[in-house]
């Protein structure tokens, strides 16, 4: 199968749940869709992006293959995994507190070993989300399980 024939179809597809995620932000209310659209929307424009560049490939006559080996097809399984338990936890235990469990978890599953690296870089990134929304913007947060049981 021709590699850039993959990447375009991907593409496509994620850019279609860029778009009906763009439709979903819009329903937020006041502040509460701005970080939505704005991730969404920078990821709708790098998906056009990436179809571009496969389409322009395609049209090039690239002919690269395609065969994914054993242990790509494994960690791409284990992402998709992970994405699904991820919004699953989100909906049930929060936002913040699904990441502090997914970032450690998933970079172990693909390989990662430094696990002290990966638990620092966890704690910084949601702190920082924190202090954005919570702190800076003033925005509610919803209930979390993780940030309740410490007080916040």
């Amino acid at each position: 199968m021709n590699r850039r024939t993959v990447e375009l179809v991907v593409a496509l597809a994620v850019g279609a749940l860029c778009v009906g995620g763009l439709f979903e932000a819009y329903s937020y209310r006041g502040q509460s869709s701005t970080m939505p659209l704005a991730v969404v929307g920078t990821a709708l424009a790098l998906s056009l992006i990436w179809a571009v560049q496969s389409a322009v490939g395609l049209a090039r006559g690239d002919t690269a293959a395609f065969s994914p080996s054993p242990l790509e097809a494994l960690r791409f399984a284990i992402v998709v995994v992970a994405a699904v338990l991820y919004v699953y936890g989100v909906i049930h235990v929060g936002f913040f507190t699904s990441t502090v469990i997914m970032v450690p978890v998933l970079a172990a599953a693909l390989g990662y070993r430094n696990w002290l690296a990966s638990l620092i870089a966890t704690v910084i990134f949601v702190a920082v989300l924190y202090g954005v929304f919570h702190m800076l913007l003033a925005i509610p947060l919803p209930p979390e399980t993780l940030l309740g049981s410490l007080g916040f």
